[in-house]
């Protein structure tokens, strides 16, 4: 018995083209595949966003939030030693504090040190554009939530650090290259229809659930204490005022208020 000939790439695909069901299929996909790669761009702007203010903080006002806390935390100190001898006198035994400053020293070490390299420049808007474009299409093509193929996974993850580091560093011109980048195969299996079509609303339903979680991160994200104070400076920005400097000058006359009652 003759082995039944297998069809030709080409034959499958024409025969693909014509079937209306698997073209509204695939269009469902793609429409998902766009939709996750803008929620993926979104999400790795804001996130580089709140690193860039997360520096600025650590620059302009988190050492003298530190030095206040520690400042209450050595007043508070002597007011329970003040107490403890006003009640024992000089019998008073020495409880045991716990270090506070310490304790806020690591809630609060900071993600970036504090001489990092101030925020770049944003591109022209005619770059900045190109940028967005091309991290969309590579998104699209790398981004390894877009396949079920675990084999593909881990090159797709390398291809995608890749490309956030370009887009994060304005760099044209490693996307550009980037987009030359020749795809590795996937490994093609003879399927019938009935198994295509399962496929792509099996891809459909996977796809929703990233998006679900893509818009659940930015709104857990944009909902954060850092972005919120974010969004306060630059309200205040646009109507002329420095809101960081002001909160630095707050806890610049909140330390010496501490440091003159530590003196007393």
């Amino acid at each position: 018995m003759f082995n039944k000939p297998r069809r030709s790439k080409l034959s499958r695909a024409l025969e693909e083209a014509t079937d209306p069901d698997l073209k509204s299929l695939r269009a469902e996909v793609a429409r998902r595949q766009e939709r996750t790669a803008e929620l993926e761009l979104e999400l790795f702007e804001l996130r580089v966003s709140l690193a860039e203010f997360e520096r600025e903080l650590e620059i302009r006002v988190r050492p003298l939030e530190r030095e206040l806390q520690g400042l209450r935390a050595k007043l508070d100190q002597h007011r329970r030693e003040a107490a403890r001898r006003g009640q024992w006198g000089e019998r008073a035994t020495q409880e045991e504090i716990p270090d506070v400053v310490e304790q806020f020293r690591k809630a609060w070490t900071p993600k970036f040190p504090s001489d990092a390299a101030p925020a770049k420049a944003p591109p022209s808007e005619p770059k900045q554009g190109e940028l967005r474009g091309l991290y969309r299409e590579l998104a699209k093509r790398f981004h390894p939530d877009l396949t079920t193929d675990p084999a593909q996974k881990p090159w797709r993850e390398e291809m995608m650090a890749k490309v956030n580091l370009a887009y994060e560093s304005n760099d044209l011109a490693a996307l550009r290259a980037l987009r030359q980048q020749v795809e590795r195969p996937a490994q093609e299996l003879e399927v019938s229809r009935d198994q295509v079509l399962t496929d792509l609303h099996t891809e459909i339903r996977r796809l929703d659930q990233v998006i679900v979680g893509l818009q659940a991160e930015i709104g857990r994200l944009e909902r954060s204490d850092v972005a919120l104070l974010k969004l306060d400076a630059v309200k205040a920005r646009l109507n002329g005022y420095d809101l960081l400097a002001s909160m630095a000058r707050d806890f610049g006359t909140q330390i010496a208020q501490t440091r003159s009652e530590l003196a007393s």
